[in-house]
């Protein structure tokens, strides 16, 4: 079973979630749907009970219990995160922050060099992490978005971070998001069949669509009409 969490709160219209759909239709797979936004979901009280009393399981009642329980039986979990202030939206950051519960106390030193903590972190849940947002620069932008997702559900965690997203709201850019969308396409064909993504087609995703003083000049010029 592959379940996706989307993470903006504009449900099935948000362009990560159409990132997302493609993917999927590059696996030839479909999935369950969970919108963050539409949940009650209470922040991590870092009270640690999952780990000292409850056998990694949250003792909170709200939203996100029933979803753990979808992560914990899912074969793939794909998030779908648009990029806000550098960071997940804070309804989806609380359900980040809760799975926490999937690891143990105890710390280990990984092949990474980095400490980790017994549980998701050795990449034993396979993750996609899918993003977008509007500046025109993945690095200085997405870094503490993949370090963390990296860092919390193994360094193998497949990352799509698409700048520049704003194009996708206008059709005479279709042209552009197009060629975009059909790397994002064999993207996932390719992690079906592989289980992790080309260099090449790593490549394609991660260049911008247009140069990145043309789309400053655009984006700048585009809320100068709307002030």
């Amino acid at each position: 079973m592959i379940l996706v969490i989307n993470g903006s709160p504009y449900r099935e219209n948000s362009t990560t979630l159409r990132l997302t759909n493609t993917f999927l239709q590059g696996m030839g797979e479909t999935a369950e749907v969970i919108n963050t936004v539409d949940l009650h979901i209470n922040p991590c009280l870092a009270c640690y009970a999952c780990w000292m009393k409850t056998a990694g399981h949250c003792i909170q009642q709200d939203d996100a219990i029933e979803v753990l329980e979808k992560i914990r039986e899912a074969d793939l979990v794909i998030w779908t995160v648009p990029l806000y202030a550098y960071a997940a939206l804070a309804n989806c950051k609380s359900l980040i922050d809760r799975t926490l519960c999937f690891n143990k106390p105890e710390i280990y030193v990984g092949e990474d060099g980095k400490t980790h903590h017994y549980g998701y972190e050795d990449g034993s849940k396979r993750t996609v992490l899918i993003s977008s947002g509007g500046l025109p620069d993945i690095k200085g932008n997405f870094d503490g978005l993949v370090f963390q997702f990296k860092h919390m559900y193994g360094e193998q965690t497949v990352a799509i971070c698409c700048a520049e997203a704003a194009l996708f709201m206008y059709p005479e850019t279709q042209p552009l998001t197009a060629g975009y969308l059909e790397a994002v396409r064999k993207a996932g064909a390719e992690y079906k069949e592989q289980g992790k993504i080309s260099e090449e087609t790593g490549q394609i995703l991660d260049t911008p669509m247009i140069p990145r003083v043309a789309y400053i000049q655009n984006t700048n010029a585009a809320f100068a009409q709307v002030k």
